[in-house]
């Protein structure tokens, strides 16, 4: 189920790094279980680190990704194909 998008400024936080914003998302909706996804590994962390499944979407165009971050994220390297992929589970 897609919720919608929040920004920081509505989550009262500076920025997406900063996994105080993604516990903010979890109580205003009441939801425990989430997927977060974004071609920011840093945001993709703090996702995970108030407990989202985060997923890190490769893109054509972006800052290539380090060794270290393709091997301590899940690497979506088809985006919305491999989000349906997910989905589809």
């Amino acid at each position: 189920m897609l919720i919608g998008d929040f920004d920081p400024p509505s989550l009262g936080v500076e920025n997406k790094l900063i996994e105080n914003g993604y516990e903010e998302i979890k109580k205003r909706t009441g939801l425990e279980e989430w997927s977060f996804f974004s071609d920011v590994p840093r945001e993709v962390g703090a996702s995970q680190k108030a407990g989202m499944k985060g997923y890190v979407v490769s893109r054509e165009g972006n800052k290539p990704l380090t060794d270290e971050e393709i091997e301590d994220y899940t690497v979506l390297k088809t985006g919305f194909e491999d989000i349906l992929e997910l989905v589809a589970r």
